[in-house]
């Protein structure tokens, strides 16, 4: 319902008003009447309406004068005129303060009514287009954020994006500093998402004190942060980065390895973003809990070359037990190493840190840890890639054992859920996985149909008929609706007697008579 006040002196005119319409059946409500103008702006400038009704000549402040100053405060209230012929010249000036209708003295009740219908039906619709409106912006106030972070993300890693992307997309996103510096961190024990998880955020918030952080992310095993302009110079960088890593190494009893960039332009952040990768792996010679900064191992490089391949897919496979995606990812990876001949300390360097990586996904992680320097002692390029290959089919293997293990466990958690809950009508797959298994619904359903064989909602279908069956033999005296209920199909036994005669051949009803006979 929308408010509405009666302005008018002639005190007949505005009891007939207030009596004679039919505010409800316009989608409006009376809330005050007022015997001058001085009286409706005082009300007004208290407790705002959305519509005035108001003569043109009263004492103390006319109705033009209303209108003006109530416009001034309150913008967005409509107003209707009453006044004679003679006053229409005078009161037309005030058409552009939502003067939405000009009535004639004498008005019957009618031609209020459709005034205020008039005026209720364009404040829906302006009601109904600043919904639209908000809800756009919510949209894209949600949106934008997320959108922004895959974007820096996939223009740092050298993905999709370019250079000349970014005075598009910098503008999309606010995007206006001249030079930015990359942070790349890495927990150098083994660890699981959870806890680079917490990392990061530590990180971020200790960090954004200081500085204006513009992306903060984890891609692969890394944390990425992203930090727009000089806030502070590099010593003082550090020096934030040091006093934090003394607090969390202190509580957490894990320690992390830190790469810094040097300032960089928008066009150069790619090449930034390799070089503070290539300056992370360093870390095998100088030691964790280090801070490398692309400058302190510039001048050590024996070359300036740069190996960089992204294994992160290649690490997931591992986890996953895949061993055939594993070996030809490997396959790839040293075909173009073959092809470009990096020099031998590159290469090294690399698959050391590849095989850290890899050796983190098995539970013989010290078993491993010994082979670590044969890397380095190696002397050919095969017996390198053949030492790298036996690693990643030794350890998919091993995962995948383990895997099928973890699988065939949650298979069975799903079934004694099922079992246990055939009558609740909103058991499914979405139900299961997110508040039973907490994973993925469509990673479960995929999992569930490759180890039984069928989708999980014909399973489910065919252990509440199942047990409809087994509930209708058992008791004869039992009810079709009481079946449906009890098998999960809630107060809907129709559905319930068309899939019945779906699986059964009968409706549930032709199987009791059956039974009873």
């Amino acid at each position: 319902m929308y408010s509405v006040l009666i302005a008018d002196d002639e005190l007949n005119i505005l009891e007939g008003i207030a009596a004679l319409v039919r505010w409800g059946e316009c989608g409006t409500e009376l809330t005050y009447k007022a015997h001058n103008g001085v009286m409706a702006y005082e009300w007004i400038r208290e407790n705002p309406v959305d519509i005035v009704i108001t003569d043109i000549k009263m004492p103390g402040m006319n109705g033009v004068e209303l209108i003006q100053k109530v416009h001034a405060i309150h913008p967005h209230i409509r107003f209707i005129v009453l006044s004679g012929y003679d006053e229409f010249e005078y009161a037309k000036g005030v058409m552009e303060y939502n003067v939405k209708h000009y009535l004639l003295k004498p008005s019957n009740e009618e031609k209020i009514e459709e005034a205020l219908k008039q005026i209720v039906e364009g404040l829906d619709e302006e009601k109904e287009k600043q919904e639209v409106y908000q809800e756009i912006q919510q949209s894209l106030h949600r949106v934008l954020p997320i959108a922004k972070e895959q974007f820096l993300k996939d223009y740092l890693t050298g993905k999709t994006y370019w250079p000349e992307d970014w005075e598009h997309y910098g503008k999309l996103f606010d995007l206006r500093e001249e030079t930015y510096r990359i942070l790349v961190f890495h927990l150098d024990d083994d660890h699981d998402i959870d806890e680079r998880f917490v990392l990061k955020e530590a990180l971020t918030n200790e960090l954004l004190k200081h500085h204006r952080i513009i992306l903060s992310t984890i891609t692969g095993e890394r944390i990425l942060l992203l930090i727009e302009g000089e806030a502070a110079g590099e010593r003082e960088l550090i020096e934030h980065i040091k006093e934090f890593r003394k607090e969390y190494t202190s509580y957490y009893r894990k320690t992390f390895t830190t790469a810094v960039s040097e300032p960089s332009t928008p066009e150069r952040l790619k090449e930034a973003y390799g070089e503070t990768i290539s300056c992370l792996s360093q870390s095998f010679y100088l030691g964790n809990n280090s801070i490398l900064t692309t400058r302190d191992v510039r001048d050590e490089a024996v070359s300036n070359d740069t190996l960089l391949f992204d294994h992160d897919e290649f690490l997931y496979m591992l986890k996953s037990g895949n061993v055939e995606e594993a070996e030809c990812h490997l396959r790839h990876f040293f075909i173009e190493i073959e092809e470009k001949r990096y020099p031998v300390n590159v290469l090294k360097s690399h698959c050391i840190e590849l095989f850290m990586l890899m050796i983190r996904q098995s539970q013989r992680m010290d078993d491993f840890l010994k082979d670590v320097m044969i890397v380095s002692n190696l002397d050919s390029f095969e017996e390198l890639r053949s030492f790298i290959e036996n690693a990643a089919r030794d350890i998919a293997g091993e995962r995948f054992q383990r895997n099928k293990v973890s699988q065939s466990s949650i298979i069975q958690r799903m079934m004694d859920y099922v079992d246990e809950h055939l009558s609740d009508p909103d058991l499914s797959l979405s139900q299961v996985s997110n508040d039973v298994l907490y994973m993925n619904s469509d990673y479960i359903g995929k999992l569930f149909k490759k180890e039984q064989g069928e989708k999980f909602s014909n399973y489910l279908l065919n252990k509440r008929i199942q047990k409809a069956v087994d509930l209708m033999e058992r008791s004869g005296e039992i009810k079709v609706f009481e079946v449906a209920e009890a098998v999960g199909f809630g107060n809907n036994p129709r559905y319930f007697g068309q899939v019945f005669k779906k699986y059964v051949g009968v409706t549930p009803k032709e199987y009791l008579n059956k039974e009873q006979v």
